[in-house]
């Protein structure tokens, strides 16, 4: 609107009211005229007068109002006491000339001054009104118009209510009007709308009265407001003014009026638009000298309700609020010295200042608060048994009306010996109320914080930390706290805690002495450690700076199972303990004890449970690994010490494992210890690994076995089972690469960089058992077991079969002596002479007792049932007994002799010694007597034999010899008793495959022999050569240039063949040659298939010459 518009709009409301003021006092003088005609007729009667005067009163107020028309129906004229004229019109119309009616009375009275009126002036000293309807409109840009009839016709206008009491006022100061003290009307009904924001009201009932007092004026107005509501609403308003002076003061009372109709009544109060709750209170205020409205105060009384700024949002119930303020609207404030507020969710008093904003458009936009508060009392929907008491604080916020929206940039609460300070959003959407807050607090104790913790906010991990964290100081708690109506809220919360005694698994020690942080984020709890320690129920303390508990989400239900991180330091025995109890159990198939072990853990890992009572183990998932340092154990391998500079800890639900490189006491093992957890998990557990196979090994362990009997250092795969109530179960095995063996009582001998296969399986204790020993290496084969003494070393070995280097195959048993050389028994089987590298067990070997089936000595040579006890501490020594090939007793003696043993064999029957060896199958008799020396090359026995008095029958080889010489008697001497040996001699060599018989000699009073040549062992065939003297009785008178067996005369001959069916051949001629020229007969040096012939040496010589001269070749 232009400033030329303003001043038009304002001389068109002044012209209407000079000319309603005109209309008045023209009405008024009529009124008066016709009072004056009637006053002498009667006093204190009612007169009605004729219709005549009835028509001739209309016209003459007509003529005085300007052209305005004037209708009636009933008037009465009254001359009270005193000769005072009233006059009383009903049903009065007033319309503009084109029939706009401009106001409707049901009834008007007015009373005259008598001394103007005496004077001939018409001046109203009363006036009384009824029956008014009036509409007071304000427009968009504030202005206001007053109309009482046609909404088109308004008898005032302004840019505002005070400036349209100041034109009402211009009236009063009127001549006509200088003796009017009072204006009564009643049964008024006003219509007020506001364009500005599109609301209207219905006042009816109402009383308006206007005191006069010189130019004192008083007028006081009391309606009752039509709201539809169900209570009573009630407005009772005064204005008192000098006329004549801008300055004026007003008052205001309402009773029961609805928040938001009175928050529409002034921008000032707009924010009462967001009560849904009566109102009962008084408003003052003045207008100054400028005509500028002054400052406000009021006392609002607001009634149950509820804050509800919009129809989606649910209503905040309260019982009752007061306000007591000030509006100051030059500087657009409001000062509050009370406001206080009573409900269900918490009282309190407040006071403070607002800055109003917006309102020089006529809107207000926000309004900017700073309030302090007293004691308050605080249960919002009703959360807490007990209301919270708060004890004071301040608060600065800012207020936005369309759309609401709360917004609370810092509200400090002080709380015992804490300070909250709150900062935060409450919105009206259109979906509801939501809510952003965020709270901070300094400092706090657990008791205190399940005090401010609603029961039924977060029940879950409200419940954790009230069952959980037991003592200790809290601070810096940071909440954030997002709602959206009718969804869950989003709640984020942390806060650190110190000196805190905390439980985290019902199961486990409290963790004492905790700091950390405990948070809460969108449903997920998490209590993190940055400090703690845990006393486990042995072992001391655990240092578990950094473990955490998690719920990873408590709106879940059912709950989802709560996340143990641990990680922790501290004693071995501390961490076994704990793994040891509840929930886990690791140890309880096992006879393990808590302190199986000495040393330091560094353990990290995962405990996942259900949060409820009587969790099944298999409803529970963990996982740890961890580090340990400076281990010893002493029960892990019973009677040993297990030492480590460092393992590695893992355990599930499956499993409990140790694994690393370390020590059986001196002996370097790689480990793996795995238990077994859970239902149906093998009772027991069991460590695997890797052992070195050394010295080392046996005397960890005290096998008991000598000094050299390991050398070098391989590796073996081992398995040691633990189980419950039984003793440890070992199993070991090795391809012995890198490791020497040696068994020096059997000559045997594994080389290092040999390979081979090593099988142990038994049980440990205070005696070690041996159940099952294999060895397959260097020749030997052997299995059997083990038994170990009491305290250490080796009480027995028995080896069911033991196979070594095609020698023997036999039961062997080894006896314990401590650290000397084992006894040796060698029970049942057999063993070769021939590979059998026999050569004494050293200094410190032991016994050497053998029982054998079968003592191989040669191809066709035997002792059965062979029996001998030995010793060996300077070499294989002892008597044996035996029978040849299992048919003639044999006794004898070995004893040691450079490279070898020497073997003494001696027999009652020389001639069944021959006839077992297949040598003559019917000699008899004699004493024998063989020695056997070990030659310089292996299985190589240089030998000597002697016999005596023994007889031979049916030799066949002997047989054809006496038959070729043609010896009659001899040949029937030998069909009957035998022909009878004296003395037989012989030097031989015997090899594993033939006999190189290199001299001999049979002598008796009959005949005379002497015989040289080879002997092959597995075909049995004979390749000799010799002289038979006949009657050697006689004969032998020569032999002093003979050998020995030969005569003076005697024939050559040789043997091939068959030694069953020799071929003789003599030479006949050699009889006559006398024994000094007999080797020119006597043929060449014997040989066997494959040998090289020798060139006879035609020098005459001894025959034992010959053959020693040869020996060593074949």
């Amino acid at each position: 609107m232009t400033q030329a518009d303003a001043q038009r709009r304002e001389r068109r409301s002044g012209q209407a009211l000079r000319r309603a003021g005109l209309w008045a006092m023209r009405v008024i003088a009529v009124v008066v005229l016709l009072a004056s005609l009637l006053v002498l007729l009667t006093v204190n009667k009612r007169l009605s007068p004729p219709d005549w005067l009835r028509a001739r009163a209309e016209a003459r107020i007509e003529q005085g109002l300007d052209g305005l028309q004037i209708k009636f129906g009933d008037i009465e004229l009254v001359i009270r006491d005193g000769l005072r004229p009233r006059m009383h019109l009903r049903d009065v119309v007033l319309s503009e000339p084109d029939g706009r009616i401009l106001a409707r009375l049901s009834d008007a009275q007015a009373s005259l001054a008598m001394r103007p009126l005496l004077r001939g002036e018409v001046q109203p000293k009363r006036i009384a009104l009824s029956g008014l309807f009036a509409t007071l409109r304000r427009d968009t840009e504030g202005a206001v118009s007053l109309t009482l009839g046609d909404p088109t016709a308004p008898v005032g206008q302004a840019a505002g209510v005070p400036q349209l009491l100041a034109r009402a006022e211009q009236l009063l100061q009127r001549p006509q009007f200088s003796a009017l003290v009072a204006v009564d009307v009643d049964s008024v009904t006003m219509r007020y709308e506001d364009a500005r924001i599109g609301q209207g009201w219905t006042l009816d009932g109402g009383q308006v009265r206007l005191k006069r007092r010189g130019d004192d004026l008083d007028v006081s107005a009391d309606f009752a407001l039509l709201s539809g509501r169900d209570y009573a609403s009630s407005v009772e308003m005064n204005y008192t003014s000098q006329i004549g002076e801008p300055q004026a003061d007003f008052g205001v009372s309402v009773q029961d009026i609805a928040a938001s109709d009175i928050a529409a009544q002034s921008v000032a109060l707009r924010w009462l638009t967001v009560l849904r709750a009566p109102i009962s209170g008084a408003l003052r205020g003045g207008i100054d000298a400028t005509g500028a409205l002054g400052p406000l105060s009021a006392t609002l009384q607001i009634g149950a309700g509820a804050l509800q700024p919009t129809e989606a949002t649910l209503p905040i119930p309260f019982s009752g609020a007061r306000s007591y303020f000030t509006y100051d609207p030059v500087a657009q404030t409001l000062t509050f010295d009370e406001m206080s507020v009573d409900s269900d969710w918490g009282a309190g008093r407040s006071e403070g200042r607002a800055y109003l904003r917006g309102i020089e458009n006529g809107t207000l936009t926000d309004l900017v608060g700073q309030f302090t508060f007293a004691a308050t009392r605080l249960n919002p929907a009703g959360l807490y048994a007990e209301p919270l008491q708060l004890e004071g604080g301040s608060a600065d916020f800012r207020l936005e009306l369309d759309p609401f929206r709360l917004t609370l940039g810092q509200m400090h609460v002080n709380e015992r010996d804490s300070a909250f300070d709150f900062s935060g959003q409450l919105t009206a959407a259109e979906t509801g109320w939501k809510l952003a807050l965020d709270a901070k607090l300094d400092q706090l104790t657990p008791a205190r914080l399940m005090e401010l913790w609603p029961a039924a906010v977060a029940e879950k991990p409200r419940l954790w930390v009230e069952q959980n964290i037991l003592t200790g100081k809290m601070r810096d708690l940071d909440l954030a706290l997002r709602l959206n109506e009718g969804e869950k809220p989003d709640i984020y919360a942390d806060l650190e805690f110190e000196q805190v005694s905390l439980r985290y698994n019902r199961y486990l020690p409290l963790l004492t002495d905790a700091a950390g942080v405990l948070t809460l984020d969108r449903g997920r709890l998490v209590a993190s450690a940055d400090r703690g320690i845990v006393t486990a129920a042995e072992g001391g303390d655990l240092d578990i700076s950094g473990s955490s508990f998690v719920i990873p989400d408590i709106s879940v239900k059912p709950a989802t199972p709560a996340v143990i991180r641990l990680r922790g330091a501290g004693q071995v025995t501390a961490a076994m303990s704990l793994l040891a109890g509840p929930p886990v159990r690791a140890l309880r198939a096992t006879d393990l004890p808590v302190d199986l072990a000495q040393g330091q853990v560094k353990l990290d890992g995962t405990l996942s449970l259900p949060l409820e009572k009587g969790v099944p183990f298999e409803d529970i998932a963990f996982h740890f690994a961890g580090e340990l340092s400076d281990v010893e154990s002493s029960v892990l391998v019973p009677g040993q010490t297990v030492s480590a500079s460092a393992l590695r800890l893992k355990a599930d639900q499956t499993q409990v494992q140790i694994d690393g490189t370390a020590h059986i006491g001196a002996l370097p093992v790689v480990l793996g210890w795995r238990q077994p957890i859970g239902p149906g998990a093998a009772k027991g557990s069991r460590v695997k690994g890797q052992v070195e196979l050394s010295q080392t090994l046996i005397d960890t362990f005290e096998l008991g076995l000598p000094e050299g009997s390991v050398s070098g250092q391989g590796t073996g795969s081992f398995t040691l089972d633990l189980g419950s109530g039984t003793p440890p179960a070992l199993r070991l095995s090795s391809d012995l690469r890198g490791v020497g063996l040696s068994i020096p009582t059997l000559g045997w001998r594994k080389p290092a960089a040999g390979t081979g296969r090593f099988e142990l399986s038994g049980v440990l204790g205070e005696t070690a058992r041996i159940e099952h020993l294999a060895i397959d290496a260097a020749g030997l084969k052997a299995t059997g077991s083990v038994i170990s003494r009491k305290g250490g070393g080796l009480d027995r070995a028995l080896f069911s079969s033991v196979r070594l280097g095609g020698w023997l195959e036999a039961g062997v048993e080894l006896t314990g002596r401590g650290k000397a050389a084992p006894d040796v028994r060698i029970l049942t089987g057999v063993l070769d002479l021939r590979r059998a590298p026999l050569d004494g067990g050293g200094e410190g070997g032991g016994a050497l007792t053998v029982r054998l089936d079968r003592l191989q000595v040669t191809e066709g040579l035997a002792l059965h049932d062979f029996a001998g006890d030995f010793t060996t501490s300077d070499g294989l020594r002892g008597p044996f007994t035996g029978t040849l090939n299992g048919q003639t007793p044999v006794r004898g003696r070995i004893e040691p002799r450079a490279g070898g043993s020497a073997i003494f064999v001696q027999s009652d029957d020389g001639g069944g010694v021959f006839r077992s060896a297949g040598i003559l199958t019917q000699g008899h008799g004699g004493a024998f007597e063989m020695t056997l020396l070990p030659a310089k090359a292996p299985a190589l026995f240089n030998g000597t034999l002697r016999v005596k008095n023994t007889r031979v029958k049916d030799a066949p080889a002997i047989a054809a010899l006496l038959n070729a010489v043609s010896v009659v008697g001899l040949l029937d001497e030998m069909s009957g008793q035998g022909i009878q040996f004296s003395q037989v001699e012989a030097r031989f060599r015997l090899e594993p495959d033939r006999l190189v018989l290199l001299e001999s000699s049979a002598t008796g009073p009959s005949i005379g022999l002497s015989m040289d040549g080879l002997y092959d062992l597995e075909r049995g065939v004979l390749n000799m050569r010799g002289v038979v003297s006949p009657v050697y009785l006689i004969n032998a008178v020569g032999s002093i240039l003979t050998r020995k067996g030969e005569g003076m005369i005697g024939f050559s001959y040789t043997l091939k063949g068959p030694s069953s069916k020799p071929v003789v051949q003599v030479n006949p001629l050699s009889g006559l040659a006398p024994g000094l020229f007999r080797e020119i007969f006597r043929g060449a040096t014997p040989t066997m298939p494959g040998d090289e012939p020798e060139e006879p040496d035609r020098t005459p010589r001894h025959t034992n010459d010959l053959i020693n001269g040869a020996e060593g070749g074949r």
